[in-house]
């Protein structure tokens, strides 16, 4: 059996309003205040469905009401043919125009072994998700996995296609298309042996296992997924800064910081970014008590031997696991990631400490993503936020029921 499928995905009619009022980010990096940003746009905005305002013990229920009366109302349409859905997205990055190109299909969850995971699920996310799966009967968004292809098979396709749907959403612009099967034909058998990495929605993914792996007659077999080419040079991961909610100072450590690191002093935040730009080393971005540093390691086999065992080099070697597990654990005591703050913004780190809300900000580098699939492929879990793939998949653009 194949592992992908085209699908008669749910899309909003033209009745619903412009598609630029309706979609929005996934749920998981939607803030409060956004979130009333997004609803102002339209009272059909998908983030109606994606993320309540409040998450009251009858909230599971009212998405699957509100689902199923956009449907009746023809709110939301159901294609008549089964389609795969081009999405191209279109940004400006380091000076460079991109685009990245992905199609959304399903995913056969018996092949689940193919999935390849790298992050730490939490049973209570993951349960409630599976709550929300079995009273919606549907996949509201995609979760985004990777693929291999150094052909780029997927992106010339891609340049014979009509995108009937172009929109402006945030910093980036939307062309979205369906596709009849025929066109991927080549394209799906390149894939039928692949293996997937999980680029986002982990607790997704695994809320979709269990219930079918609990209920395999009655649940769906399949999850609805986003995928794009690993090898493209449109990927573009970016570091996902922390900071320290406890109080702590620096300097009552910084004799033990200076046994491992090199400290160098800079200006400002611009000078720090500049610096940490640098390969082939583990050096990280620092901010306290309005100083501006950075700590680049003296040795890393130094480090190792504090690191957990039984992990491959690729692991230890990433920044975020050193400066998890090293820095954090080891020299300040910090256990887990509960007392940190994240932020892909690094001017919005600085704001936390200069406020008062965060004693010290760590700047990251960004990931070596080909570090991170050898390490996914060996079942190595990473530190929470290790990887941020930019832009994320807006939710909205189409949706899987299972009726």
């Amino acid at each position: 059996m194949a592992i992908i499928s085209p699908f008669k995905g749910f899309r909003y009619s033209e009745t619903a309003g412009r598609i630029e009022n309706l979609i929005a980010p996934p749920y998981d990096v939607i803030g409060s205040d956004y979130r009333k940003v997004l609803i102002e746009r339209s009272q059909h905005n998908i983030v109606h469905l994606t993320l309540p305002e409040s998450f009251e013990v009858d909230y599971h229920k009212n998405i699957a009401d509100k689902l199923k009366k956009w449907c009746d109302e023809k709110i939301l349409v159901q294609d008549l043919e089964n389609k795969y859905y081009v999405l191209r997205q279109t940004f400006h990055y380091k000076g460079r125009t991109v685009k990245r190109t992905g199609f959304i299909c399903l995913i056969d969850l018996s092949q689940s072994n193919r999935i390849i995971k790298h992050e730490v699920i939490f049973n209570k996310y993951r349960d409630d998700r599976i709550k929300l799966l079995d009273i919606t009967k549907a996949n509201l968004e995609p979760i985004f996995l990777l693929y291999e292809d150094k052909e780029s098979i997927l992106e010339k396709i891609s340049e014979n296609l009509l995108f009937p749907t172009i929109a402006d959403f945030e910093d980036y612009t939307i062309e979205f298309s369906d596709c009849n099967p025929e066109v991927f034909s080549e394209f799906m058998r390149k894939l039928e042996n692949t293996t997937f990495f999980i680029a986002d929605g982990h607790h997704r993914f695994q809320a979709s296992y269990e219930y079918y792996r609990q209920n395999p007659q009655t649940a769906p077999g399949y999850i609805m997924c986003y995928l794009t080419n690993l090898f493209s040079d449109s990927l573009v991961v970016l570091p996902t800064h922390r900071a320290i909610m406890k109080n702590i100072s620096p300097l009552e450590r910084i004799n033990e910081v200076k046994q491992f690191f090199d400290i160098e002093k800079h200006q400002n935040l611009q000078d720090v970014l500049h610096r940490i730009e640098e390969k082939n080393t583990c050096i990280f971005g620092v901010f306290f008590n309005g100083n501006f540093q950075t700590w680049k390691i003296k040795n890393i086999e130094n480090i190792k031997s504090f690191l957990p065992e039984g992990y491959s080099d690729d692991w230890k070697t990433l920044d975020s696991v050193i400066l998890h597990y090293f820095v954090l654990q080891k020299i300040f005591g910090i256990p887990g990631d509960e007392k940190l703050y994240y932020d892909i913004h690094p001017e919005t780190i600085v704001k936390k400490i200069e406020d008062g809300e965060c004693s010290i900000g760590f700047f990251m580098r960004e990931p070596d993503i080909m570090k991170i699939k050898n390490v996914s492929l060996k079942s190595e879990i990473l530190p929470p936020k290790t990887t941020f793939f930019y832009p994320k998949i807006p939710s909205g653009l189409v949706i899987a029921r299972y009726i």
